[in-house]
């Protein structure tokens, strides 16, 4: 876990803040670019992690992060620091703040992602 970082709402992690600064949410690109699905494309696989995470994790586990654990987190960071997004975005940027916060993932790892994702993306 990077020094400092606190698990839960009060962990502060720069990389969330610039996704959410960048406000390029599934409704503001669905209306850029025509698009008529309700839910983002990436809401399938967000679930999925959700699951295998709930699934995997048990209070004995090396890092404590139960189903209940998650969700509490995941409705109290909604519903304070990530309020401005809309769902289904708020609880992807919830999960990653919960990741970063117990050591799961690190910034630059998920820096580096991000960077490999938009790549792919702009390739197009």
């Amino acid at each position: 876990m990077s020094a400092g970082h606190e698990v839960g709402g009060d962990a502060e992690f720069e990389v969330l803040d610039e996704i959410v600064e960048r406000r390029q949410t599934w409704p503001l690109m669905t209306a850029k670019y025509g698009v008529e699905n309700p839910l983002p494309p990436w809401k399938t696989s967000l679930d999925g992690l959700c699951d295998v995470l709930d699934r995997s994790c048990a209070p004995d586990d090396e890092v404590e992060f139960t189903f209940k654990e998650r969700r509490d987190e995941e409705d109290e960071l909604s519903a304070t620091r990530y309020a401005d997004l809309p769902y289904p975005e708020s609880q992807l940027v919830a999960l990653a703040h919960s990741l970063l916060a117990r050591g799961v993932i690190d910034e630059e790892a998920l820096r580096e992602r991000l960077a490999a994702v938009r790549a792919r993306l702009e390739a197009d």
